[in-house]
């Protein structure tokens, strides 16, 4: 993302750790803290997210695929959540991509 000189783009990258075909990890993200839980299907060649806040699911089953928003299309004020990079597979994951979050503005 290039920012023009009369707006600021922010956003957080997310550390994602290679290695593991399933992980839980705990975030804040603004105002918000979230769990986030990856995993790998082997059978499809993908990960799959499910993201809940205080315990209630935000998104479910969303595949990991670069330059896919996770958070579309729900009706939530979270945000953007967008991998950048290559495919993720259990090898590269953190390495060859990034997840990042992009808030509202």
């Amino acid at each position: 993302m290039n920012p023009s000189p009369h707006t600021r783009t922010t956003f957080k990258s997310i550390p994602l750790s290679r290695g593991s075909a399933y992980c839980r990890f705990r975030i804040q993200l603004g105002d918000h803290y979230l769990v986030i839980r990856l995993r790998w299907l082997t059978l499809y060649g993908y990960f799959c997210v499910d993201i809940h806040e205080q315990g209630q699911p935000v998104a479910c089953g969303r595949a990991l695929h670069p330059g896919v928003d996770l958070l579309a299309g729900l009706n939530n004020n979270l945000g953007k959540l967008v991998l950048r990079g290559a495919t993720p597979t259990i090898s590269n994951l953190g390495v060859d991509n990034k997840l990042e979050w992009i808030p509202n503005e």
